[in-house]
């Protein structure tokens, strides 16, 4: 009997090195990012590798950590990290991995501790990541507890956000953000949050991002929103090396995003008579997104779950001595804002699922300035290796 031919078993380019050149071009010959750009997991892995694991990702608010002991747990690019203020009331951050086995050491989201204590073999860590205790390891000569602290990770805020970043040789967060706007009238640190809402979208979280960044869809998708706000007003887009956005002006008669329209509180003090007209709307990358109202401030922040899940956590910010007044109540502009969220998140999963059709990527519309120069930095970000990713 004949040998049979030997299977071919040459690889080929998940993407046309020419589609991706067409998201370089600009916006108005430019074409939007391939659809396996938001299905691949060879992607997703690479995004982990390249962009989250190198850059800046906020994981809360400075008022989170405010007494000694208190401590929030999360994951970073996949990998757990853990964030507490420490009785010198110095905040560190720290892999939130025993440096014995590996086990994961604090299990709940947030808390207060003095201590954490590993349940493999109890090794036990103070606030300032210093090994306290490790029983029996005595017995092992060449054991010194000094060496075996929890592993560091950087931490650096701004606005009263905490961010961290786990690669030691990474920019500083003020290099990371060099160039982004001055909200210094805004006060965030002194902004308290007041409410929070977190979605799990069947959505690759570049879908959510882009998705943020235009309005295109406005009119069509949000009429709330539409009737508050021109889509098409405001004044001009802009572009930084790590960050895009523009304001939207509200229209004639009203004074703020919310289900009537209208402020029912002080607007935040130091804001000028610009941002009394518009909401601001900035996206720093990869995916922290942050609106302006006149009187509170919208942040969502995008975690990556795999290639087509997406982690959103919303929260609302207001001035203190709003949220002390005794009639406060946030409930109009949350109940605005998570009207349009999931209206958002519907159109998101339909573009997730529109993307396992692969055609051929589509034009931008100039209203989506933002969305190109987000997908610009994508593309630019991850370089040769796209073109260079094979099945």
């Amino acid at each position: 009997m004949a040998e049979s031919a030997p299977m071919n078993d040459a690889r080929v380019p998940l993407f046309a090195r020419a589609e991706l050149e067409a998201v370089l071009l600009p916006v108005e010959s430019a074409h939007n990012l391939p659809g396996g750009l938001y299905l691949e997991p060879e992607v997703f892995a690479l995004e982990r590798d390249t962009i989250f694991s190198v850059g800046w990702t906020c994981i809360g608010r400075v008022e989170d950590l405010e007494e000694a002991g208190a401590f929030l747990s999360t994951e970073v690019a996949g990998r757990p990290v853990l964030v507490v203020r420490g009785e010198d009331d110095e905040m560190r951050a720290f892999h939130n991995v025993c440096r014995h086995r590996g086990a994961c050491l604090a299990q709940e989201a947030s808390g207060v501790a003095r201590t954490f204590r590993c349940n493999y073999h109890a090794w036990t860590y103070g606030t300032d990541g210093q090994l306290l205790a490790a029983p029996l390891m005595d017995e092992r000569a060449d054991f010194d507890a000094a060496d075996h602290g929890l592993a560091p990770v950087r931490l650096d805020t701004w606005g009263g956000f905490l961010f961290v970043n786990l690669d030691s040789a990474a920019p500083t967060l003020a290099d990371a953000m060099s160039g982004f706007p001055d909200l210094e009238r805004y006060d965030l640190e002194s902004l308290r949050r007041v409410h929070s809402v977190t979605y799990d979208v069947d959505a690759n979280w570049k879908v959510l991002c882009e998705n943020y960044s235009e309005c295109y869809h406005c009119a069509l998708v949000h009429p709330q929103l539409n009737r508050v706000t021109d889509f098409r007003s405001g004044g001009e887009s802009f572009v930084g090396d790590s960050f895009n956005g523009g304001p939207m002006a509200l229209k004639e008669g009203y004074t703020t995003l919310s289900t009537t329209g209208q402020r029912r509180y002080p607007e935040i003090e130091g804001i000028n008579d610009a941002d009394r007209k518009q909401v601001q709307y900035l996206h720093l990358y990869p995916s922290f997104l942050i609106g302006l109202a006149p009187d509170y401030v919208l942040v969502h922040r995008v975690q990556p779950i795999d290639a087509g899940h997406s982690r959103v956590l919303c929260e609302w910010f207001y001035p203190e001595t709003t949220v002390a007044l005794p009639d406060f109540d946030a409930s109009e502009t949350i109940e605005f804002w998570d009207l349009t969220n999931r209206q958002d998140w519907g159109l998101c999963e339909m573009v997730q699922n529109g993307a396992e059709s692969r055609l051929a990527p589509g034009p931008y519309h100039p209203l989506e300035f933002c969305v190109h120069a987000f997908d610009r930095w994508f593309v630019k970000q991850l370089g040769d290796r796209l073109a260079a990713l094979q099945r």
